[in-house]
């Protein structure tokens, strides 16, 4: 899916063609300036599930804002996107969640397109962690639904 590789890149601007399992959850922070105001993200990466495994709840203590990542090249990781969604929104408690295709330099303009037009959600932003598209942008998003108006 390119979890660590977009909070790799996003963080310390590393990219590496190496796979990196994430096994429990990682933290990182960065600061960052969201609406003239200085916050502090904590970034969790927590592992991805199979089947039925779930996230422990407890992941999302405090949390104010969700990224769902998946990967643009493998079906497996947005065949049931919807209800990985759904399972999300009420163990974290979010309303919100970035929908975050990864790996566009894997696809073509026409398999994108047709990505696109298959899913039952709207993909918020595509990113590539390798090629540094829209990495920014995406966790721009992300910080953006941490302030509460």
């Amino acid at each position: 899916m390119g979890k660590t590789s977009l909070i790799r890149r996003y963080v310390h601007n590393e990219f590496s063609e190496e796979y990196i399992s994430t096994i429990g959850v990682r933290v990182s922070s960065k600061l960052v300036e969201v609406q003239d105001e200085e916050i502090k993200l904590l970034i969790w990466d927590v592992s991805g599930t199979h089947g039925d495994e779930k996230v422990p709840k407890s992941y999302f203590l405090g949390a104010s804002a969700a990224m769902f990542v998946f990967d643009v090249s493998r079906e497996s990781t947005y065949m049931d996107i919807a209800e990985y969604l759904e399972s999300l929104k009420e163990m974290s408690g979010l309303d919100k969640i970035v929908i975050v295709g990864n790996k566009i330099d894997l696809i073509s303009e026409q398999e994108l397109k047709e990505l696109k037009a298959s899913l039952p959600v709207k993909i918020d932003i595509i990113t590539s962690a390798k090629e540094n598209n829209n990495v920014n942008d995406a966790f721009d998003i992300l910080a953006q639904q941490t302030i509460v108006d």
